[in-house]
């Protein structure tokens, strides 16, 4: 399908999920981020909907990866941390590589009048190293939100959160143990 016949609400919804990506760097901007999103899709140049989704993927997988790295640097985070994310930011710039290829493979098809592949778009493998590390910046911007409202280095907010874990666990354990009643 030619990219002038994309849903624009799909169109909408992709640009909106990178633009929540560059949403720190445009300064909470959401229209400058939507902006951004927009431009540096455009710079792959996609010219049908498989094209504009691996272009997509590309985006993602690469603000994902740099944002892993990102965080992997902060001097307060835990060791263990630290090597789940650089391990994962590896797996999320491999798949940004592959959904490369395939945009290439796809253009050059194009280029030379190549019929497309008649085969769907396959959606991306979401292996569990690419997941627990998405999961895994998300849990960790909670944590640095956590900190900063309320004056925490990163370290104590995650176990400060740890505890308040712990505790709930035991009380919900509690609740529901019939020998605790």
């Amino acid at each position: 399908m030619p990219l002038t016949d994309l849903p624009e609400a799909l169109f909408h919804t992709i640009i909106h999920q990178i633009a929540l990506l560059l949403l720190k760097g445009a300064g909470g901007n959401m229209e400058a981020a939507s902006q951004a999103a927009a431009v540096t899709l455009a710079a792959h140049c996609p010219q049908t909907e498989v094209e504009f989704r691996l272009a997509a993927r590309i985006v993602t997988f690469s603000l994902q990866a740099g944002e892993a790295l990102a965080q992997a640097a902060d001097p307060e985070m835990p060791i263990n941390r630290v090597l789940r994310l650089r391990t994962g930011a590896v797996s999320l710039t491999r798949e940004a590589e592959k959904a490369e290829r395939r945009l290439e493979k796809l253009r050059e098809a194009r280029l030379q009048n190549l019929p497309e592949e008649p085969e769907p778009l396959p959606e991306p493998e979401a292996s569990p190293r690419t997941e627990t590390t998405t999961a895994l910046i998300e849990d960790n911007r909670k944590i640095a939100t956590y900190a900063k409202a309320r004056g925490l280095s990163f370290t104590q907010a995650l176990k400060q959160r740890q505890r308040e874990q712990r505790l709930a666990a035991r009380q919900s354990g509690q609740q529901t143990d019939p020998k605790a009643a």
